[in-house]
């Protein structure tokens, strides 16, 4: 099944993927037309931190901020000067766990996480033993947040279908990768652009339908960037699971 999804970009050539990228709008309602905007593709961040956890995860870097480990203080300023100007500086469960990760098991021998290589705190971002934790104790597992996009370290923010579906779901698209670099399948027509985004929120209403959240609201939108949940719903949709 993924070579079936990997070859929608590959064997069709150039000719498929310029008509794609052409078709920007689509009719619905009669003559209205809305925009089929081009799915965002995830990672960076204004920390080297957040730039590890948002590249492996395909986190947009509009939305996974420094509060993904960190709790900040009431303040004026940019969140990242929040942060790092308070004093202790405040980690949520997620955050700690992640740090301990990080310099307990990863990278012993360094006491800055800015001066430690950025594959060793991508490393850290997937160690097994913190996926398989529930941080912030809401029923879901810090891998399934990650995956669908919430937050790891704060239990009112989870995702809003059952938490051992997207148990189900994740253990599926991890099977279905075998390896394959998820850069690789977000080059696929399919997944570039996937229907209108009503909310203007950058994900689009199909996508948000996936993961639970509202396509109506930006004010429930996943963390998770548009490109890589599109992925992770074509893995799901070439295997015929049924996402509803």
């Amino acid at each position: 099944m993924r070579k079936r999804f990997v070859s929608v970009g590959i064997a069709l050539g150039g000719a498929i993927t310029a008509i794609a990228l052409a078709a920007v709008v689509v009719v619905v309602r009669g003559n209205t037309t809305t925009a089929v905007p081009l799915t965002e593709v995830g990672g960076g961040g204004a920390t080297p931190p957040l730039q590890a956890l948002n590249d492996v995860w395909g986190l947009s870097s509009q939305r996974s901020t420094c509060t993904m480990c960190h709790n900040v203080r009431p303040h004026t300023g940019s969140i990242e000067d929040a942060v790092w100007t308070q004093r202790p500086i405040v980690f949520n469960r997620f955050g700690a766990a992640s740090r301990d990760v990080l310099f307990q098991k990863v990278a012993p021998g360094y006491n800055s996480i800015f001066v430690v290589p950025l594959r060793k705190k991508k490393e850290a971002t997937r160690w097994p033993a913190l996926l398989a934790r529930d941080s912030d104790r809401d029923g879901y597992s810090n891998a399934v947040e990650l995956t669908f996009g919430s937050m790891p370290g704060r239990p009112n923010s989870h995702p809003s279908r059952p938490a051992a579906q997207l148990e189900r779901w994740r253990a599926i698209v991890l099977r279905e990768l075998r390896g394959t670099p998820v850069a690789q399948l977000e080059l696929d027509t399919r997944v570039r652009r996937v229907g209108p985004d009503t909310d203007g929120d950058r994900v689009p209403d199909v996508l948000e339908r996936f993961v639970g959240s509202d396509p109506r609201s930006r004010h429930s939108t996943p963390l998770v960037a548009a490109r890589r949940l599109a992925v992770y719903r074509q893995l799901l949709l070439d295997v015929g699971v049924p996402i509803g």
